[in-house]
């Protein structure tokens, strides 16, 4: 079966956190399959250019005044960058060619017998790096797979009407098609009449300890420490880290900078504490150590289940994700509402349940893919 090969497309060259660890999840699940399995390189030069450090893009005008604006953290953030290119170069088994277009994937001879997108985000059709390619157009004669992609927090919002015949008669093509919660898969009803299965995000398809070893056994960070993660700022986020750290008396660490220099006044707040210099590994083990982390990002609340870190997710239960994964787990008590903030501070959690629910959905996912791909593959 080993000379078969599978394809598998996704913001793997996202530096966001998440979209890397689900990428590399999903990879490491199908190789532990026994299958041939690699990353197509697709990186659009939007997402390419998004994400270098903000004095690294624009006008040469633009470089230099951001460069000027960020002078302090301008080697933490080129640092971040690099880690996060390290991360791809590392730990994916990549295609031997970058592609940078739809175009290039169309014309491109790729010999795969089975091609899956997903997971993350990439059928939201409002994210900047959203892209025709995700949806499979290229693949020719190759089997067309959907692990759980995402249309996003609000799946209902997520497809622009003007767009909705073409995505409908490109997710008809597929062999098969799974969705990551129920808001998307009532979506996708509605628009193909058919209703899909829920798949867990990849990042839960790993074994747990695969993450610890990915993390490593020593703290980044010196001492206790609360840490905070939302990739756009939020402001309620930053106002319960706040609370969160006065009533334990604990520093609040920081791994991102914002675009809007405005966003950064929290540099200047003795309770946070900055760590710029942080790519997917360090991510995991932020997370990992914390005494309790913070956040609005689906993936912070992920892995602090994993690793058995206190969290609050804020606002969370206006995230379709979040409020799923809280559900199936039954720790909706992490929510923290911005607008009826909890009384208390609470870190004595029993992980048990939640830890043996994923274990249940890891074992049921990983067997219906395995099946669908075997069939395939025949």
């Amino acid at each position: 079966m080993t000379h078969k090969k599978i394809g598998i497309i996704t913001f793997h060259a996202s530096h966001n956190y998440g979209s890397m660890l689900q990428a590399y999840a999903l990879q490491q699940t199908v190789l532990g399959m026994g299958l041939d399995c690699e990353i197509i390189n697709f990186r659009t030069n939007i997402q390419t250019e998004h994400f270098k450090p903000p004095f690294m893009r624009g006008t040469i005008q633009g470089k230099i005044k951001r460069f000027i604006q960020y002078l302090p953290y301008c080697y933490s953030l080129f640092r971040k960058y690099e880690l996060f290119e390290e991360f791809l170069t590392c730990h994916y088994k990549l295609s031997d060619k970058e592609y940078s277009s739809l175009s290039e994937l169309e014309e491109a001879n790729l010999l795969y017998d089975v091609i899956i997108s997903g997971s993350d985000q990439i059928w939201n059709t409002y994210c900047f790096d959203f892209d025709w390619a995700y949806f499979l157009p290229f693949a020719k004669s190759a089997h067309r797979v959907a692990y759980a992609p995402s249309l996003g927090p609000t799946p209902f919002h997520s497809i622009r009407t003007e767009m909705e015949q073409q995505i409908k008669s490109l997710i008809q093509n597929y062999d098969v098609v799974s969705v990551r919660d129920s808001l998307a898969q009532k979506e996708l009803k509605r628009l193909i009449g058919i209703e899909c299965p829920i798949m867990i995000d990849p990042t839960l398809l790993l074994p747990i300890q695969d993450w610890h070893v990915m993390a490593g056994n020593v703290p980044i960070v010196k001492g206790k420490y609360i840490f905070l993660y939302t990739p756009w700022y939020e402001k309620p986020v930053f106002d319960a880290a706040m609370v969160i750290s006065k009533k334990l008396g604990l520093p609040v660490v920081v791994t991102q900078l914002y675009d809007s220099w405005k966003r950064n006044s929290w540099i200047v707040d003795k309770t946070f504490k900055s760590y710029i210099s942080t790519g997917p590994k360090e991510f995991l083990n932020l997370c990992k150590f914390a005494t309790c982390t913070v956040g609005a990002s689906f993936h912070v609340a992920v892995f602090s289940i994993l690793f058995e870190t206190p969290f609050y997710s804020v606002d969370g239960m206006k995230d379709s994700r979040v409020m799923e994964l809280l559900a199936m787990t039954k720790l909706e008590s992490r929510i923290w509402d911005s607008c009826q903030p909890p009384t208390a501070i609470s870190l004595n959690l029993n992980f048990n349940h939640a830890i043996d629910v994923i274990e249940s959905k890891r074992n049921n996912c990983i067997e219906w893919l395995d099946k669908k791909l075997m069939n395939m593959l025949g």
